[in-house]
């Protein structure tokens, strides 16, 4: 397969204005910075500056899968779409698009304002899970019903409001819903959203994952890859770390289209039942955590225990100071 075979500029080509964004788009786009509406915020304001770009991913960085000792061959890149976070009113980037997107942090009692810009060749949008938000903010492709959140255009912008109610407590993913669901979130157009209740004590350490993979139809590369960060194996995904005595925290998000599940070696847990586990199920679009006392200094493996899926790429480092 050649890279670049998903062509999103082409697909989105054949695709009709839905009505109500039709309308909108009377107003001039813009892809430099610009005063932002005003959102209507019941709750403290959050706000984020978010915008989806394409970027040059390489998959598997070290071309070395560190828990089988062994070289990854073969292609690693491709153009990925990935959400990337700016300062205010996008006067400059505040790092580089990344995959998962940038992580959203509100309480309880905020409201998330999401200005949210589209540099990518096709419509994409954000659409959140966990939080309160009315029709017009739901960030999703509906046909001839769609509101202009959920056919966001190349070059236009558009901000959501998020409501972060009590039982919006966790973690939660965000990710593209638009009209050409599900192949940019399958290019990397995915994130996570993190609601605390500041009266509940927090974790020493948080580690946010995503589990989540880049098929060859997205990527065009000659085989799959399954995830965690936008990356593959060990030594490429994230190396998470801790202290003995630490109160840590894993929140996992799992999104594609395979059922997952979250093992740590040599840690457990319990669940909200108080059953005691080290490997939990997670399908599309769950999300997890697991809250331990940290008490086993070393070097560890977490991953995903489908055994296909491990052998994928779906491994990384946990390391666990004394």
């Amino acid at each position: 397969m050649a890279d670049g075979e998903a062509d999103i500029a082409a697909l989105a080509g054949g695709i009709p204005v839905p009505p109500k964004v039709a309308a909108a788009a009377a107003r001039p786009p813009s892809l430099g910075p610009s005063a932002m509406p005003v959102a209507n915020a019941t709750g403290t304001r959050r706000e984020y500056w978010i915008r989806a770009e394409t970027v040059r991913w390489n998959i598997v960085p070290t071309r070395r899968d560190e828990m089988m000792a062994a070289h990854v061959g073969g292609r690693t890149r491709f153009t990925a779409l990935a959400y990337r976070a700016y300062a205010p009113n996008f006067a400059k980037p505040l790092g580089p698009a990344t995959v998962p997107g940038p992580l959203l942090q509100a309480d309880v009692g905020d409201t998330l304002v999401v200005n949210f810009q589209n540099a990518t060749p096709g419509p994409v949008t954000m659409h959140p899970h966990g939080v309160f938000y009315r029709p017009e903010m739901d960030g999703a492709y509906k046909g001839k019903y769609t509101d202009p959140g959920g056919f966001v255009q190349k070059g236009r912008t558009f901000q959501y409001v998020w409501d972060c109610r009590p039982d919006s407590v966790g973690y939660w993913p965000y990710h593209d819903h638009g009209p050409l669901d599900p192949l940019p979130v399958f290019k990397g157009l995915l994130g996570a959203i993190l609601v605390r209740d500041p009266a509940v004590r927090q974790p020493d350490v948080e580690f946010p994952v995503v589990f989540h993979s880049f098929p060859p139809q997205a990527t065009g590369l000659d085989r799959a890859f399954s995830c965690a960060n936008g990356r593959a194996f060990a030594g490429n995904t994230p190396t998470l770390r801790a202290r003995n005595g630490q109160d840590v925290a894993f929140h996992v998000i799992a999104l594609d289209n395979e059922f997952h599940t979250f093992h740590v070696h040599g840690h457990r847990w319990k669940d909200a039942s108080g059953r005691v586990i080290d490997n939990v199920t997670l399908g599309p679009g769950d999300s997890y955590t697991a809250r331990f006392t940290e008490d086993n200094p070393g070097r560890w493996l977490y991953h995903c225990h489908v055994f296909s899926h491990i052998h994928m790429g779906m491994t990384g480092w946990y390391v666990v100071g004394a």
